[in-house]
């Protein structure tokens, strides 16, 4: 039997536009050190996409076989001496986000696309999503490595470091999440305080080592087509990143910068149950 509390929960299953509010109290003020850079960025396929920063909100870019807008607003936050995350919404497809980790001390590049443009999974049941898309999620997203100025592409590996870690992100004094990082595909999250009071999930990620103690986690959920690409500097215990996604009823689709303190709750390591690793 289904508890009441269970059952108000997911009746009042927020939406985007819940998600993204107070979300962005532990996330530091964006940074201007890349204004007056242009970057021209050859990505391991052979594509190339050029980057000009015109001012601390502004930017221009083109890629091969599209061009953006010459003044697309953007946000841009230093993790590192060097190291920064970018983030933008496609000018010409609202339906798609981008975002870009830049390491300018090795001239690599790694370019996240997020995208919520097919709603026909939304429809389908789990199980048939599943059968049909190979995946739980609703929104998509896919990754590029690039070279800035050279034609070789850095890699960033996957990983499988953060495996049993267990954290919890304070984004405000009003939202507080635990997350659980179970295995390459999955992740499990739970909110304390915020639009998602009383509610986790069992969801689809995917993890990078970007550097020392530097990773990108990236998240999609399965009930709303909602997707999160976020920094976790381990040194630091800071969390910067993105939470992309549109309305499940309107389609309307939203955007928003977010960051956290991070604190580690347990390590509880792969087998530790007497569960074979």
């Amino acid at each position: 039997m289904v508890t009441s509390a269970v059952s108000s929960a997911a009746v009042h299953w927020p939406q985007i536009g819940d998600i993204l509010q107070n979300h962005s109290g532990g996330r530091p003020d964006p940074t201007s050190d890349l204004v007056g850079k242009s970057i021209a960025i050859v990505f391991s396929e052979g594509d190339r996409l050029s980057l000009a920063f015109n001012a601390a909100d502004l930017l221009s870019w083109s890629a091969e076989g599209a061009s953006g807008h010459s003044q697309q607003p953007y946000q841009a936050f230093r993790v590192r001496d060097g190291m920064y995350f970018v983030d933008f919404i496609d000018g010409n497809d609202e339906l798609k986000s981008i975002s870009l980790w830049l390491d300018l001390t090795r001239d690599a590049v790694l370019l996240i696309e997020g995208s919520v443009a097919d709603r026909r999974a939304e429809d389908m049941n789990l199980l048939t999503r599943v059968e049909q898309t190979g995946a739980q999620s609703v929104p998509t997203l896919t990754y590029r490595f690039g070279g800035i100025g050279r034609s070789s592409a850095p890699h960033f590996p996957r990983t499988d470091k953060l495996f049993g870690k267990f954290f919890r992100y304070v984004y405000s004094d009003t939202h507080i999440y635990d997350h659980y990082y179970v295995n390459p595909k999955y992740y499990f999250w739970y909110c304390w305080h915020g639009p998602d009071a009383g509610i986790g999930e069992f969801d689809e990620a995917d993890y990078f080592e970007l550097a020392d103690d530097v990773y990108l986690i990236c998240w999609r959920e399965k009930f709303l087509p909602c997707l999160a690409v976020t920094i976790e500097d381990l040194r630091s215990m800071r969390s910067i990143g993105k939470v992309f996604g549109a309305d499940s009823h309107s389609w309307r689709t939203g955007n928003s910068t977010v960051g956290a303190t991070m604190s580690i709750i347990a390590t509880i390591e792969p087998g530790a149950a007497g569960v074979p690793a």
